[in-house]
């Protein structure tokens, strides 16, 4: 027996708001890779290059840092639970910061 219209219940009514980006139809956290397949098709639909989602992700932490925001916020920010995984993925040194560095302590020492 096929189950007509009144037994259907729809998915949408158990819908949960949990404050995710990238939710599923149903409110739920989504696969990763769901999420890298969602987003690649649009991507290619774009015209856009191949780059992945994390790789947006790593810009915001290396750009923040570069900004001089707190590590502790861009931990937050990133959602690691230690901040040494931060410091680690997105503190790299640029050779301006470097030299900046370097001149400060020359400029002391004169």
């Amino acid at each position: 027996m096929v189950p007509d219209g009144s037994q259907r219940v729809d998915a949408l009514s158990f819908a949960h708001d949990h404050g995710l980006v990238f939710p599923t139809s149903i409110g739920t956290t989504m696969e990763p890779r769901s999420l890298n397949r969602h987003f690649d098709g649009i991507r290619t639909r774009a015209g856009l290059p191949s780059v992945r989602l994390n790789d947006f992700r790593h810009t915001v932490g290396m750009l923040l840092l570069e900004l001089d925001t707190p590590p502790h916020v861009v931990q937050a920010i990133a959602r690691h639970a230690d901040l040494d995984v931060t410091l680690g993925i997105y503190a790299h040194t640029n050779l301006d910061a470097m030299r900046e560095a370097l001149d400060r302590i020359d400029w002391v020492m004169k």
